[in-house]
């Protein structure tokens, strides 16, 4: 250890790049892991919605499970308990610049709302807003239920933006009552309420919360973006410090020789290098760790500001993640040194000085069977995909697996994969007569290892944003051609909130036919009361199935529903154990039971819940779209007129999955930025580092270039096209892995789609290729210039 630290100290030249790579991969993994723990837990513990009330009563569902708005109370026992001195508690939907959430102003008190300006409203058209600015007092807002004076603000809440109107002003907005406060006993009420409601005490108060988990709901996308990023940022991470430690060892090959030639063993060589790692891994994972915590701050900026995350959302210090980020760091340390141990440690003394000048040819065993290895497990693992559940092909946080396989198989298969390749694009320069293309075809040939080092984070760069994005791109296309696939309807109509008239007048437009179409979330249960599923279904007529909606029938038939059918995809009939013909009862958001049969079982839906069921059994629901069917530009006019003033809108069937799908993206292109921005950061950091680990070692053969003729501006030329050969070989390599990710998924995605369209991200990969081009090159040039500076070259000479 004391001859390791020495070396550091006399060396540390040689090894500030696999340092810098290995301190910023702890820094990284560090700050993903404080995040992803941040998203774990309950954020906020307790009841919310009904913290400060008393005993809360709510319509009961499926056994005890409470229902929450907008179903209502039977009035016989709300007028009971009224007069027994209970507060009634109405929520129900409006539109303030987005979703909010109307009460009564007597509920504030229930949620410990307490007014910052202002007063509390007092006449019928004044109300109250939470989290507001103080300054819209005065000022009139539209609310999606009429024109309201605002006359006070108060703080605001994570579980929901309300508006509080007076108490006779919220009845007449929903007449039903929601849930009831009162300050009976528990017993009492239950005695009162028997099986005709909910009561609610103490902690179970929470579930009837907007968001009965405390906020971890919430954190659901936040959650997910953060493990798909700490399980990257680890395997990006482990791989770079693992193959820049090698790199770094393998350029004091000749000095290790040297070790052995005045009489080191193998043993102590083997001890040497692992000290010299232990140290440098123990002080770059301390400086990743102190980092860590300062990159936490920007990175919760950009979550809030682009939605990932819930504005209150909070990364408290906790040393455990960084404990195992700082494991990781050491560990990737001793493993990038471990990798060498066997080839340094045999080396004969004697033959080590005949290398000094040209590098031994021969493959890495380990390299070739762990890069082999991870090539056949994405190729199972893609097989095993697409002939067990090909769904998991549509969704790229479940399948990104695949892709991160194949470029970390091409990465660690780059020294093998390389002399061909490196031939292949130094063909042309063969035919050159100048000696600067002769020295870069031999200098990429002969050095491979110092060329595979510069390969390897190019490949990680470009691969992980070709495959991942690609896989992304294909599974949203497949997505967009299932849903395009299941519904014929040319054009929708989106009625506006509530609205009724729109459906009636559209059926006296001859050749038109109209399909009203009401999403809503329904609970699914058994006759005695066992609840089963949640699912979200489109209420639809019986005849609009092969008509209108056509999705893939697996059980069952549609050809003639009854009256009460239900339809369901393949994963909730698996997961709930249900199947056609079973007798069951649909719990809707009214709190209205209906029973149902089920009479079809359908493929799989591919962007979440794909169920149907009778529109008849909703009762007066109001449609939340119409699917239109024969319209052209010769009836439009006529559709338009009947829709005139009813504030509905109509648009193609076609501009709204575009918007649908338009919105998808963005989320995921909001993902992807943290997910793949950071590891390509990384990565670019990687590539420049490995530039200057390895300019810095040729300063003797600089000198000699310069003793023979060559101006330093020919060196620097000659290594800059080294550099930009190298990129262009991993980007061949990310290719490669794009293109068998794409052919993978295809395979796949052929299991639920005729022909599912393939969207490799040429685009984006060329990208990443110019940025790794641009460093690489900047590198190689800066570093290269650095070194042939006439005090240097003279230095070296004397060396």
């Amino acid at each position: 250890m004391s001859l390791a630290a020495a070396t550091l100290r006399q060396r540390w030249t040689s090894f500030l790049g696999a340092f810098v790579a290995l301190a910023l991969g702890v820094t990284m993994i560090g700050a993903m892991a404080l995040v992803l723990t941040a998203t774990f837990g309950t954020p906020h513990p307790g009841p919310q919605r009904f913290r400060d009330a008393g005993t809360v009563v709510a319509l009961a569902g499926f056994a005890d499970h409470p229902m929450k708005a907008p179903a209502v109370l039977p009035p016989d026992l709300v007028a009971q308990l009224v007069e027994a001195g209970a507060a009634p508690d109405r929520s129900f939907p409006l539109r303030l610049d987005g979703d909010a959430t109307g009460h009564g102003w007597s509920s504030a008190a229930f949620a410990g709302y307490r007014l910052r300006a202002g007063r509390p409203p007092q006449a019928s058209d004044e109300t109250v807003l939470t989290g507001a600015d103080a300054q819209l007092i005065g000022r009139q807002v539209e609310t999606g239920a009429g024109r309201y004076r605002v006359v006070g603000v108060t703080e605001g809440r994570w579980f929901e933006r309300a508006a509080f109107f007076t108490d006779a002003e919220a009845q007449r907005l929903s007449p039903g009552v929601n849930a009831l406060v009162s300050n009976l006993t528990s017993d009492r009420l239950r005695a009162v309420v028997g099986e005709r409601a909910v009561v609610l005490a103490g902690s179970d108060r929470t579930r009837i919360d907007p968001d009965d988990t405390g906020g971890a709901q919430a954190l659901a996308n936040a959650q997910a973006m953060a493990g798909s990023t700490t399980g990257l940022a680890v395997c990006v991470a482990v791989f770079v410090v693992v193959a820049t430690f090698a790199f770094a060892a393998e350029q004091r090959r000749r000095e290790l020789a040297l070790l052995r030639l005045v009489g080191a063993a193998p043993r102590q060589v083997r001890r040497l290098v692992l000290g010299e790692a232990a140290l440098i891994g123990t002080a770059a994972a301390l400086l990743g760790c102190a980092l860590a915590p300062l990159a936490v701050a920007p990175l919760r900026g950009w979550m809030l500001h682009h939605g990932v995350a819930p504005s209150w959302f909070t990364v408290p210090f906790r040393p455990l993640p960084l404990l195992v980020a700082f494991l990781l760091g050491v560990v990737a340390a001793l493993a990038g040194s471990a990798a060498t141990l066997v080839r340094v440690s045999v080396i004969r003394p004697a033959e080590a000085l005949r290398e000094s000048a040209v590098e031994r040819r021969g493959r890495v065993p380990a390299r070739l069977l762990l890069g082999g290895a991870l090539l056949i497990g994405a190729v199972v693992a893609g097989v095993v995909v697409a002939r067990t559940e090909p769904y998991l092909a549509a969704n790229v946080r479940k399948y990104q697996a695949v892709p991160v396989l194949y470029v970390g198989a091409f990465a660690l298969l780059a020294p093998v994969l390389l002399p061909p390749l490196a031939r292949a694009l130094t063909w042309p320069l063969r035919r050159s007569a100048k000696a600067g293309p002769m020295l870069v075809r031999e200098s990429v040939l002969t050095e491979r290892r110092r060329t595979a080092a510069t390969v390897a984070p190019v490949v990680l760069a470009v691969g992980l944003v070709g495959t991942l994005l690609t896989a992304q791109h294909s599974a949203d296309a497949a997505v967009a051609a299932r849903q395009r696939q299941e519904v014929r309807a040319t054009d929708v109509v989106l009625p506006a909130p509530g609205a009724t008239g729109p459906a009636e007048r559209l059926a006296a437009v001859p050749g038109v036919r109209v399909t009203p179409v009401t999403s809503l979330n329904v609970k699914i249960g058994t006759a005695d009361g066992e609840q089963l599923d949640s699912l979200r279904v489109q209420a639809v007529p019986a005849a609009a199935f092969g008509r209108t909606f056509t999705p893939p029938v697996r059980a069952g038939s549609a050809a003639e529903l009854p009256a009460d059918f239900l339809v369901i995809d393949e994963h909730a009939a698996e997961s709930d154990g249900i199947a056609v013909g079973d007798h069951l009862v649909a719990l809707l958001p009214t709190g209205t039971r209906v029973p149902v049969v089920v009479a079809a079982v359908v493929a799989r839906g591919l962007g979440g819940d794909d169920a149907y069921l009778s529109a008849s059994l909703i009762g007066a629901a109001p449609p939340t779209s119409l699917y239109l069917d024969g319209l052209d530009d010769s009836r439009r006019p006529s559709v338009e007129r009947a829709l005139a003033g009813t504030g509905a809108q109509l648009t193609t069937r076609q501009a709204v999955l575009a918007a649908e799908h338009a919105k998808a993206a963005e989320q995921a292109d909001n993902a992807a930025v943290v997910v793949l921005g950071i590891a390509l950061a990384y990565a670019l950091i990687s590539v420049a580092g490995t530039l200057a680990m390895a300019v810095a070692g040729r300063h003797r053969e600089f000198a000699l270039l310069g003793l023979a003729g060559a101006v330093r501006r020919q060196i620097v030329a000659v290594v800059a096209a080294e550099a930009a050969i190298a990129v262009l070989a991993g980007t061949l390599l990310a290719a490669a892995a794009t293109a068998l990710t794409a052919v993978t998924q295809h395979a796949a995605l052929t299991h639920l789609l005729t022909t599912p369209p393939t969207a490799v991200a040429w685009p984006e990969l060329l990208g990443a290729a110019a940025l790794c081009t641009a460093v690489a090159l900047t590198t190689a040039a800066a570093c290269t210039a650095r070194a042939t500076r006439p005090r240097a070259a003279t230095g070296a000479r004397a060396q």
